[in-house]
């Protein structure tokens, strides 16, 4: 099957509840650096929208105030 990558309303992604990662103090960093470089690496996430890889740069988004991110659909 065939990755999508996308723009997506932020409030539409989920975090996975059961995330093992703790990267609250990375958040500002990484915040940071996509004001400075742009969101050069897509969040990944399943055909429901849970987060599969990204949560952190989820909540630097949301620092940022942005209203849409890149997704890749894993499926």
């Amino acid at each position: 099957m065939e990755d999508k990558l996308k723009m997506v309303g932020i409030e539409k992604i989920k975090p996975y509840e059961n995330n093992p990662r703790i990267n609250d103090g990375a958040v500002e960093s990484v915040a940071n650096s996509i004001r400075e470089f742009g969101f050069k690496v897509p969040i990944i996430v399943d055909k429901d929208f849970v987060i599969i890889a990204g949560h952190t740069r989820l909540k630097a988004a949301q620092r940022l105030g942005l209203k849409e991110v890149p997704v890749v659909i894993a499926d």
